[in-house]
């Protein structure tokens, strides 16, 4: 177990909305560290395959998924897929 110290307004957020959710503060903190890390986690990842630092199947890597869902996630985001035919062939096999 590790120790994080939340801002005074971040932990009354957490503790109100846990007692809506009928949940321990500590089960809320981590869904939602957990949630948030992951969000970021993606955002970052295609900001990276968008400015053309890693390539769409280093992407998918990273976010531990197949190449036809990170086309689709990029998609929904409007980044350019930037995939010839040869890359498509070359990650097929």
């Amino acid at each position: 177990m590790k120790v994080v110290k939340l801002d005074d307004n971040v932990y009354k957020k957490a503790e109100k909305l846990s007692k809506t959710r009928g949940i321990k503060i500590n089960t809320l903190i981590t869904e939602a560290l957990t949630q948030g890390l992951e969000a970021v986690n993606e955002r970052t990842v295609l900001n990276l395959y968008r400015d053309r630092k890693i390539t769409l199947q280093k992407a998918a890597e990273m976010l531990s998924t197949d190449i036809w869902d990170m086309i689709e996630r990029l998609k929904k985001t409007d980044i350019h897929i930037d995939y010839s035919r040869d890359e498509l062939a070359e990650d097929l096999r």
